[in-house]
């Protein structure tokens, strides 16, 4: 009986089709974000809020969040909200204004606001924690839910919220990735949080090497 070898291109489809079909995985995905970012190193340099809104609207695309918001540190030294994907009109105009403090960031020491550290970097805080007082519900992407009951670990509730925090050098706060639950209301997986977390790393140097001020009225 003859021996059958491999024909190479039937190798070359099979490796392309494993290729397309991972693409899925949300470790392939990760690596989308990871390249988009650090394609932003070879381009002319940018305004940072252009900057940040182009990583929003990539991130609440490739993760299926329903929102994303990012904060930076402004010339005064402290914080705020810069740009939103997925948020409505008058839900970003609540937020926009808001102004933070470094020690706000402090889970330790701030009892402004309670939050469960998931690393270094990673942040969640949850609504039963941080229950919210009248004027903070104009802030909620979708207020009709406020008031649901959390069912599984995994669910998310209307004002539940993950912070990647974005460090420059010498472990500086720059600003802060925060963003919701996936579109099927449950909380994004560790790959996604880790992902989220290296994006906020490269966004750091991107932000502290790589961006040209604000645009002004900003």
């Amino acid at each position: 009986m003859p021996i059958e070898f491999v024909d190479p291109e039937s190798v070359k489809r099979r490796l392309k089709f494993d290729y397309l079909k991972a693409k899925n995985d949300p470790a392939f995905q990760a690596s989308d974000s990871f390249l988009f970012l650090l394609s932003y190193f070879h381009k002319p340099v940018m305004p940072k809020n252009d900057l940040v809104q182009e990583v929003a609207n990539h991130l609440q695309k490739q993760y299926r969040l329903r929102w994303v918001m990012i904060g930076l540190r402004g010339d005064d030294g402290n914080y705020r909200y810069t740009v939103h994907s997925g948020m409505r009109q008058d839900a970003w105009d609540s937020q926009r204004v808001r102004v933070y403090k470094l020690s706000d960031f402090d889970i330790e020491v701030s009892g402004k606001y309670r939050a469960g550290e998931i690393s270094k970097l990673t942040r969640v805080y949850l609504s039963e924690d941080n229950p919210l007082g009248a004027q903070d519900v104009s802030v909620l992407n979708r207020p009709v839910l406020m008031g649901s009951r959390r069912m599984f670990q995994d669910e998310t509730l209307e004002a539940d919220f993950i912070n990647a925090l974005i460090m420059g050098p010498d472990d500086s706060l720059l600003g802060w990735i925060e963003y919701s639950s996936t579109t099927a209301g449950r909380f994004p997986v560790p790959m996604v949080m880790r992902s989220m977390e290296v994006v906020a790393s490269i966004l750091a140097a991107l932000l502290t090497h790589h961006s040209g001020p604000q645009r002004p009225g900003t």
